[in-house]
């Protein structure tokens, strides 16, 4: 993947979690209104108010990075200050052995900061591995992402998503930040 196309494409990331409308566009006057009540069975905001999602994976060339975002779901502000914790597990939701990294070559990872999230304010991670295939050893394929808040623990969100590591077992991930990272130039 190119330098420009990687760049495009986290950009494409980070749209995709913040939001593509802004405040200043007109609605189409013909737009209905919601009238629906919520769903039953819509997830309310966990106990700890803070909720993790993935967004999809941008893949090209071996290289792959997802981005996936915190956002505070409560009523109170919520502090974090440093990386997501990430197990990659497999369709059992079985632990895979994965080493995770800080950072990575794809994006400038600038480092933990502490940061406090109002309600309903979110920030973003980006996770990024390479899918090669180096030896005839097995290639690691996770199903689910295991996800919290920080490194030390927290209760774990699952997301479903394919993470083809290839023979690698090699995951980087970004501190949290409210923009996201940046690639490398």
């Amino acid at each position: 993947m190119t330098r420009t196309a990687l760049a495009a494409a986290l950009a494409i990331t980070a749209l995709a979690g913040a939001g593509c409308s802004s405040a200043s566009e007109p609605k189409a006057q013909s737009e209905p209104k919601p009238t629906a009540k919520p769903s039953r069975t819509a997830p309310a905001c966990p106990e700890d108010g803070v909720v993790i999602k993935g967004l999809p994976v941008d893949a090209a060339m071996g290289t792959r990075a997802m981005g996936i975002t915190l956002t505070n779901c409560g009523t109170r502000p919520y502090k974090i200050n440093g990386y997501p914790g990430v197990r990659v597990l497999d369709e059992h939701r079985k632990p895979l052995d994965v080493k995770i990294a800080h950072g990575s070559d794809i994006v400038d990872d600038v480092g933990p900061e502490p940061l406090t999230l109002k309600p309903g304010e979110h920030v973003e991670a980006v996770l990024m591995w390479r899918n090669r295939v180096t030896d005839v050893t097995p290639a690691v394929n996770g199903a689910y992402l295991a996800l919290t808040p920080a490194e030390s623990g927290g209760r774990p969100q699952t997301v479903r998503e394919l993470i083809d590591l290839g023979t690698t077992g090699k995951l980087g991930v970004t501190a949290w930040h409210r923009e996201g990272p940046k690639p490398r130039r």
